[in-house]
């Protein structure tokens, strides 16, 4: 027989109660400050980033505030019909006829290859990719750019708990500010 593994329950996970009347307004705003420290950190990641530093668009007087993932935002930009080139996505030269476009791109205005140019993306999201996140790839690159096939690769396929679980396990990876 397998055994199954015994799952702390939420409260206890992350406020070390282990009840509800054991919950102290300390000991919750203890938890919460952690959370959010831990979310800053997580938007401090992007923080160099200048196209894609944000997930959040405030919106003005006559549109409401709305979200984008970063998942979404990087896709909309390499399937964009008007490509400028993309300041958060770097090309790296991977053959003769690269670095040379590379070399000559310092005398004159060579176009760099766009991630767009290729019949076939290949997008590979480490931590995890959501079902609703493959079928959003899906969705999009089929609407912009029909002749282009896509693959979506991941380390882990995520459910809504299991991304809450990663985002607050003890033992997350951290971002490297210096990168």
């Amino acid at each position: 027989f397998t055994q199954l593994k015994k799952k702390k329950s939420p409260i206890k996970k992350y406020t070390s109660c282990n009840s509800a009347l054991d919950l102290t307004s300390q000991k919750a705003t203890d938890a919460m400050d952690n959370i959010f420290k831990l979310l800053r950190d997580i938007a401090r990641a992007r923080m160099n980033m200048k196209q894609f530093n944000s997930i959040h668009n405030p919106g003005s007087n006559t549109n409401q505030a709305s979200y984008k993932s970063l998942l979404k935002q990087v896709v909309e930009e390499i399937c964009s019909a008007d490509r400028p080139d993309s300041v958060d996505i770097e090309h790296m030269s991977s053959g003769l006829t690269d670095l040379l476009k590379t070399g000559f791109s310092m005398f004159m205005k060579v176009n760099r290859p766009h991630p767009g140019d290729h019949p076939l993306l290949i997008i590979f999201m480490v931590g995890g990719v959501t079902v609703s996140e493959v079928k959003m790839v899906k969705d999009l690159v089929a609407t912009r750019k029909p002749s282009t096939q896509v693959i979506v690769l991941s380390s882990a396929l995520l459910t809504p708990q299991g991304a809450i679980e990663q985002l607050f396990a003890a033992d997350h990876p951290q971002p490297d500010p210096d990168i």
